[in-house]
């Protein structure tokens, strides 16, 4: 502690002091009997001091010395590779550990442990599960560098592998003390062959053809000649062989193919494994195309022209992928065109509508099941008012229905969707019900009841075909009330799912998206993206948001941005922990997703596949810090090099009274306390 003035003080300086002290003590004596006077030359003898400092300016030095210990910072990694080295075991590890702390405590050096795999966390005792996702190394670097005044050096246990995160050497490479490594498992690299994404359409017309990319990715020490293979069900498709080099190298493979079938065709990527493979299960992806035609061919057979038949052919002729053939009844065998051309033309749907009046043949129904049968053919039945349960005697076998013995009176009866999406929230108008059915097998779906839960509309499928049935001859009244009252869509419901389901074009306008497959591992990024326009509108774009939900819980909700460049929708998230997924896609503000799907996370294969010892990484930030790398088994030999660690500081700490506010404060109240006291003896 030393204490100095900025300025000198001169003769005239201490001359003026002197007086003044002299003058005050002049006053103090004239006036002893007066208290309030003292008082008053006392404050000015103090303000008179404290201006006396400020003017000498004097200059206050502390300083001292003290002694702080350092610490060492343990940091080991609890990422998935550790528990699958063959040697050390995480036991092994985890027992190691604990005696090595063991030994730091006896030698009196303070350290801090942190276990980190893709986050970091301070631990008070080893407890390694292996748990982690991944491996970020360069966490450990940013925590290094946010502690470093405090300590003596660091030492991380780990196998060197990196699968998220940056590289760190740049970071321990400004340190200024020592980094140890200790290095787990062994150098050689387990081995495995996975598909890591396949590019390819949602949905195709079944005329054109379909471009398939698959990417694998081989790690490990592989030199194998392997197949590629494309499956639709269990027909092979294609197969091609690629050799792979390994090391993280990835091979492209493109196939192409013209579909077969139309609706939603499930397709399969195989890859053939190698020897000591780790995991197989990611050598085979699964995905799905919407096929579709360019022209459908629809016959429309119509028993009696009624009030439903204009209705249902403005319907079909407004869809510009229908190709429409309309058969009318003139008599009991003549249709108008000749209904031989019926039967000679292949359709993909067959209506009829309020047809058959009566009982058709059994040769008829005979005929009608093989040209369903060799067409593929979807099957629509729509009630007209001629028809009734007599009518539809012989062809319920086609339909997958059963009649019911019931008779009812013919007053309209309320109804209403079983689908939720297709509730209404204004009240349905009551409807005549003349055709009263069941459905034939389990498999029957009905989708709107009546009020006395009779099915009011139907659908059936067996193998790839697909019937429908609506049993009342009111579908007029409702497309006339949809056209006068907006807010009642029950038409545009019926008849939109039930084209799109017969035809197979169900999704056309949903299935915008795609994940990159549909098996994944733990921790694995998973990418989304959607080649389909939206429909063009005047309201402006809004966001899609992806929602992700497991066990009914959603456990994440994520946008979807537009890239103008690639003119696509994309995404990406980390897959979770293991388990079935459900996703899905809708507007944000909106409740209705526009799409729904499924995926799988299988454990973190990102650690599995990379199980093995990066000696050079961890050997680098050694180097790069005047540190030491060793081997797990020779991990006791660095005790040598530890040793507590204390660092000396030095505190130099100065005060210039002149800065001071507290001063400056106590003078201006000082002064204040003076005009008061003056001014309350009537003094000027």
């Amino acid at each position: 502690m030393g204490v100095s003035l900025l300025h000198n003080a001169d003769l005239i300086l201490w001359v003026t002091l002197f007086m003044g002290m002299g003058l005050t003590f002049f006053l103090y004596k004239i006036f002893p009997h007066e208290k309030w006077y003292s008082l008053l030359l006392g404050i000015r003898t103090l303000v008179l001091f404290f201006l006396v400092i400020l003017l000498l300016n004097p200059i206050l030095n502390l300083s001292g010395e003290n002694e702080k210990e350092l610490h060492w910072a343990i940091f080991v990694d609890n990422s998935a590779s550790i528990k699958y080295h063959k040697t050390p075991s995480i036991q092994a590890i985890q027992s190691g550990i604990q005696s090595f702390v063991d030994r730091l405590s006896e030698k009196n050096i303070s350290y801090d442990l942190y276990q980190f795999a893709d986050k970091i966390q301070k631990v008070n005792g080893p407890n390694l599960e292996g748990n982690g996702v991944t491996t970020n190394l360069g966490i450990v670097s940013e925590r290094i560098k946010q502690d470093e005044n405090n300590l003596a050096g660091a030492i991380i246990i780990s196998d060197g592998l990196i699968t998220e995160g940056k590289n760190p050497l740049r970071e321990f490479h400004q340190l200024d003390f020592p980094i140890h490594t200790i290095g787990i498992g062994e150098g050689s690299e387990l081995v495995d062959v996975a598909i890591q994404s396949i590019d390819v359409p949602t949905v195709v017309l079944k005329s054109d053809g379909v471009n398939v990319n698959v990417i694998v990715q081989s790690l490990g020490d592989i030199s194998d000649r392997l197949s590629v293979s494309l499956f639709n069900n269990r027909q092979l498709l294609g197969s091609k062989h690629i050799r792979l080099s390994g090391l993280g190298s990835k091979k492209e493979i493109n196939f192409q193919f013209r579909p077969k079938d139309i609706g939603k065709q499930n397709y399969e990527v195989r890859v053939s494994s190698v020897e000591d493979e780790i995991n197989i299960q990611n050598n085979r992806q699964q995905f799905n195309i919407l096929v579709l035609k360019e022209r459908y061919k629809v016959a429309l057979l119509t028993g009696s022209p009624n009030k439903n038949t204009a209705v249902l052919k403005q319907a079909l002729k407004g869809n510009p992928r229908i190709q429409l053939d309309h058969f009318v009844r003139m008599s009991e065998t003549q249709f108008r065109p000749g209904i031989k051309s019926f039967w000679e033309t292949a359709y993909e749907l067959i209506i009829f509508e309020n047809y058959p009046i009566k009982p058709l043949s059994a040769n008829f129904v005979r005929i009608l099941g093989k040209k369903v049968l060799s067409n593929q053919a979807a099957f629509f039945l729509i009630s007209g008012p001629n028809q009734s349960n007599n009518s539809l005697k012989g062809i319920t076998s086609i339909l997958g229905v059963a009649l019911e013995d019931i008779t009812l009176e013919n007053n309209p009866v309320f109804w209403d969707f079983t689908h939720e999406r297709w509730m209404n929230e204004f009240e349905l108008p009551p409807l005549h019900q003349n055709i009263f059915i069941t459905g034939h097998n389990a498999l029957s779906d009905t989708l709107a009841i009546t009020e006395f839960e009779r099915p009011l509309w139907i659908r059936n499928q067996h193998e790839n075909i697909r019937t429908m049935v609506w049993t009342s001859p009111d579908m007029n009244t409702l497309y006339f009330l949809e056209k006068k009252l907006s807010q009642i869509d029950a038409f545009s419901t019926i008849w939109d799912q039930s084209i799109s389901w017969l035809l197979k074009t169900g999704g056309e306008h949903d299935n915008f998206f795609r994940l990159n497959k549909n098996r994944f591992q733990q921790g694995e990024m998973v990418q989304i993206s959607g080649n389909q326009p939206f429909k063009q509108s005047s309201e402006p774009k809004k966001n899609v948001m992806l929602s992700l939900s497991h066990n009914s819980k959603e456990i994440l909700m994520r946008d979807i941005l537009f890239n103008i460049e690639e003119q696509r929708w994309k995404g990406e998230f980390r897959a979770p922990g293991p388990g079935e997924y459900q996703y899905s896609i809708s507007f944000e503000s909106e409740e209705e997703p526009i799409q729904k799907g499924l995926f799988q996370v299988q454990e973190s294969q990102i650690e599995l596949n990379q199980v093995y010892l990066n000696k050079k990484l961890l050997t680098s930030i050694s180097n790069q810090t005047d540190g030491q790398y060793l081997p797990w088994d020779s991990r006791d030999s660095l005790m040598i090099k530890l040793h507590p660690k204390v660092r000396r500081e030095f505190r130099a700490n100065i005060i210039k009274f002149i800065e001071s506010k507290f001063l400056l404060f106590i003078v201006i109240l000082l002064l204040c306390a003076e005009w008061v006291m003056r001014r309350r003896r009537g003094l000027s």
